[in-house]
């Protein structure tokens, strides 16, 4: 039995670290080749941007899943939720995700402290280049549907009769990993672990799906959109210039952003607010996240179970490729 197990998930790693390989190779392949051919196109933020998605999830991630589809499966039981359970499941969502927000920002700056370097994050300078309807139709769009696809429904179903809490595990770690860099590692854990625990009890793809596409247009649409209409960012760098020059000049065009930074203030302060609301219901309903037990055969192994899932090839050489890739 304890073959049995280490060879199936040894099968889950190394399909996951094979996609994550292919992922990298055609997306390097497909900016030296629109680099030699169409200069133009790859030096446009967004057409470049485009490109390299597409190779990822219209060739790397279909094939990724291709090869986890091949390792069997248990198909989860489907349960409904209410339309007031999704909109909870939402907030708690969202707080989790903050909060992971904030943690990946500490990790980020005590590493880049003991390396004497940045570890970079280049989410944020890579969305405020982009078209917003580029933005939209991949991060909001494609991005969740794939993701969820890939790390909830594929990834789930071949680990739950080892256990929910196992499933759930590695949704929140796979997913995690998957983001390839330290800032986006803890929100895309906690996430991954929610949006797991939702999907192994409800069985239902497009209830994850949502919650992921609200939380990405929160992040990455609206959240942009709001930094560009009210000239968020401008304001501080004209408050910046008059605090380090006491040029009294700069003040005529900060007082054109006050408005801006008004609007763009109580925009954040509602999503704190919607973030601490979360973090509240989490820790109110901390008590129904309880997890079914393994199979016998599998609960007999006790304490050996975690090293038998974790210690084998594929998981090791997976989580090898994406710490390598984040540090």
């Amino acid at each position: 039995m304890e073959k049995e197990i280490r060879r199936h998930f040894s099968k889950i790693g190394f399909a996951y670290l094979a996609g994550s390989i292919v992922i990298y190779a055609i997306q390097f392949l497909a900016a030296m080749v629109g680099k030699k051919f169409v200069p133009g196109v790859m030096a446009d933020a967004n057409s470049s941007f485009i490109v390299l998605m597409l190779t990822m999830y219209g060739i790397s991630m279909p094939f990724m899943g291709w090869l986890v589809s091949r390792i069997p499966a248990q198909k989860i039981e489907e349960r409904k939720m209410t339309a007031g359970q999704w909109i909870i499941a939402f907030l708690m969502c969202y707080g989790l995700m903050y909060a992971g927000n904030l943690i990946g920002t500490a990790l980020t700056f005590g590493i880049g402290m003991v390396k004497g370097t940045g570890v970079d994050n280049p989410l944020v300078s890579t969305v405020m280049q982009l078209n917003p309807w580029v933005t939209f139709i991949i991060a909001v769009l494609i991005a969740p549907t794939a993701e969820e696809l890939l790390f909830r429904k594929l990834l789930t179903e071949r680990i739950v009769k080892y256990g929910e809490l196992a499933a759930v595990l590695a949704s929140g770690l796979f997913f995690g990993l998957f983001h390839g860099n330290l800032n986006q590692f803890s929100y895309a854990f906690l996430l991954g672990l929610f949006l797991g625990f939702i999907y192994v009890k409800t069985g239902k793809l497009r209830y994850t799906i949502g919650l992921h596409m609200a939380i990405n247009f929160i992040g990455s649409s609206l959240g942009t959109w709001m930094l560009r209409v009210t000239g968020y960012m401008d304001t501080m760098e004209t408050l910046t210039e008059f605090l380090n020059t006491k040029n009294l000049e700069v003040l005529a065009d900060l007082g054109n952003g006050i408005v801006g930074m008004f609007i763009f203030g109580s925009y954040a302060s509602l999503i704190l607010m919607m973030a601490g609301a979360g973090l509240i219901l989490t820790w109110l309903n901390r008590k129904k996240f309880v997890c079914c037990a393994p199979e016998e055969k599998v609960a007999s192994l006790g304490k050996k179970k975690a090293a038998v899932m974790i210690g084998n090839p594929g998981i090791l050489l997976y989580g090898a490729f994406w710490i390598g890739i984040m540090i």
